[in-house]
């Protein structure tokens, strides 16, 4: 009596599914020790182009940062338009609210310090509170080199593990994991009216 030996394989092909055709070229390649996983072919809404016109990066809600001249930077998080929060940093700042605004403390308490409200970096877009918060904690964790008050939402130590510091990649070389947007000319829209 013969036994039947499996082997596990050692390499992985993954196909698109097409009947008949992929089905023999499994067989074909389990041979020669290569294992094979299907995937689905892309549907035609995925191949179309989005009808909808995209939303300008500042009039969305997320994580941001915001460098100052000296080098370091805030990074925030709000649930109403990035714009909107920039212009209360703004206004913050001009009227001397240091109490309200991270970014006016640290213009008011450092000579010769200006916040480049120009060049603002979204560093991720979502509208739910709980990914904002958190993307939030962990880029703060990420850029050591911030004046933010707090460290965000408090995240086990576990993350840390896992999060290397934008200095720590700087100095070997390596790109950071939140690639500068491309500075697109926004439409100015003034949807932060205080009366």
């Amino acid at each position: 009596m013969r036994t039947k030996v499996e082997h596990q394989p050692t390499t992985y092909a993954y196909l698109p599914y097409v009947s008949g055709v992929t089905d023999n070229l499994k067989k074909t390649l389990s041979k020669k020790n290569i294992g094979v996983r299907f995937r689905t072919v892309k549907k035609i809404q995925q191949e179309l182009p989005s009808n909808k016109d995209p939303v300008p990066r500042l009039l969305t809600k997320g994580v941001y940062e915001l460098k100052c001249t000296c080098g370091k930077s805030y990074i925030g998080q709000t649930g109403r338009s990035i714009q909107c929060r920039i212009k209360e940093h703004q206004r913050h700042t001009r009227l001397g609210h240091t109490d309200k605004s991270a970014i006016a403390e640290h213009f008011h308490t450092n000579e010769n310090h200006k916040i480049d409200y120009e060049n603002i970096r979204v560093l991720d877009k979502t509208t739910r509170y709980y990914p904002r918060i958190i993307t939030e904690s962990l880029e703060i964790m990420k850029n050591k080199n911030n004046f933010n008050r707090e460290d965000g939402y408090r995240l086990s130590n576990t993350w840390r593990l896992g999060i290397p510091r934008t200095s720590d990649l700087e100095c070997h070389g390596q790109p950071s994991s939140a690639d500068v947007q491309p500075n697109i000319a926004e439409p100015r829209l003034d949807l932060c009216k205080h009366y």
